[in-house]
């Protein structure tokens, strides 16, 4: 499927004259409305094309070029460091087709998110590890140690949707340890310590575990700095595919670093809670957002940008949470021998088969209706996505080796 369907469709839209990928695509995948580059989907892209030339290298994908997939890396490499980062390490959110900064429209910045830098990191800390490009670690590093100054210092901004005020989110720590786990990679490919990186990720995922954990099977997405009398909308609602894409990068530090054995049966138990609160029992499928106690979400909202996004597409499918749980599953069973994450999983597998793919394009239509029918909508940034239903079905593949 990779190296037939997503990697030819995704070929269409590589940018052979300036790097990186141009995905500013129409959700049926079928046109391209414009050329502006998220510095966000560059990273991801950079990490894709890397992970499938580590794997060539093992030999698997056969089909694909290992010099295509080179030139495609560099492209993307140079296309980050020339125009995305900029000042004292910090990341672009978006530029023009040929690198030129834009401003965020609401803030009026450049930097107007900290998941670009991560996701920036993330593909360049892979391009360094698959290439073995020593030269290139003095970029990779000084990027991360510019993400956890400002993290640490509270110096950040997550366009589209600002964290409100008096509030901590799920999204920041589970992105740290997902990225810092990356770099951790390349560093010890390059025969480098990593021991404070680690140290770093795991603080960040016991926070996660055990400071937004509420005791009862749920993560909470966002959690109030502040004591409440009543229960908010953002207190209350869960969004099932952020856990359980958090979950797998739980188990996979863990397993590496040690302590799967003390964190497993919360991994267990969050999971399963979490599954069952967010698959429609009517139309099958993950709902975006649900309550805390099952169904819509409710409570009282306070107005923010993320809490328009809850009420206006809590009931949407995405395509992302779906792929993400195509991996967890068979990795869950994998360290448990548990049953019932195989028929989670074999119930994923038929819905998430007869409702995604398209055929024609050879991608999958990304957002979808309650219902399953297609919806032609903005979610987040502007995009068709080139990386969570690659990314898992590499780690599907990984899985499989």
């Amino acid at each position: 499927m990779l190296q037939y369907d997503f990697i030819p469709y995704w070929s269409g839209y590589v940018d052979e004259e300036y790097g990186g990928i141009l995905n500013c695509i129409s959700n049926a995948g079928g046109q391209l409305l414009g050329e502006d580059k998220f510095t966000w989907s560059q990273g991801r892209w950079l990490w894709i094309l890397g992970k499938l030339h580590e794997l060539k290298k093992k030999g698997v994908f056969r089909a694909l070029s290992r010099e295509q997939l080179e030139k495609w890396m560099k492209g993307t490499w140079d296309f980050l460091n020339q125009y995305s980062i900029y000042g004292d390490s910090v990341c672009c959110y978006v530029l023009t087709r040929d690198g030129k900064k834009k401003e965020d429209a609401r803030t009026g910045r450049w930097d107007a998110s900290i998941y670009a830098d991560c996701f920036a990191l993330i593909g360049m800390s892979q391009y360094v590890r698959t290439m073995e490009y020593r030269d290139g670690f003095q970029n990779v590093e000084a990027l991360q140690r510019s993400i956890v100054k400002r993290i640490e210092a509270g110096d950040f901004l997550t366009e589209p949707y600002p964290i409100p005020e008096g509030y901590q989110i799920h999204g920041i720590p589970m992105i740290l340890v997902n990225t810092m786990h990356e770099f951790i990679r390349m560093k010890q490919s390059l025969g480098m310590d990593a021991g404070e990186e680690i140290a770093y990720a795991r603080g960040k995922l016991k926070l996660v575990l055990d400071d937004l954990y509420d005791g009862e099977g749920h993560i909470q997405e966002h959690k109030s700095t502040e004591e409440r009398a009543e229960k908010y909308l953002l207190d209350r609602h869960l969004n099932p595919g952020h856990t359980l894409e958090d979950a797998w990068f739980w188990i996979e530090f863990l397993e590496e670093f040690g302590g799967l054995e003390e964190y497993l049966p919360r991994i267990c138990r969050i999971v399963t809670r979490t599954f069952e609160a967010g698959w429609d029992s009517e139309y099958g499928g993950l709902l975006r957002f649900v309550d805390v106690e099952g169904g819509p979400p409710r409570g009282i909202s306070q107005g923010g940008a993320y809490e328009k996004l809850i009420g206006e597409t809590w009931n949407m499918k995405l395509w992302w949470p779906h792929s993400e749980i195509l991996y967890l599953f068979p990795k869950l069973y994998e360290v448990t021998k548990e049953e019932r994450f195989l028929e989670y999983y074999e119930k994923s597998f038929t819905y998430v088969f007869t409702t995604f793919p398209d055929i024609q394009e050879g991608e999958w239509i990304q957002i979808r209706k309650r219902d399953g029918t297609p919806e032609d909508k903005l979610v987040a940034l502007p995009v068709k996505d080139p990386f969570h239903i690659m990314r898992n079905f590499i780690k599907i593949e990984e899985l499989c080796l």
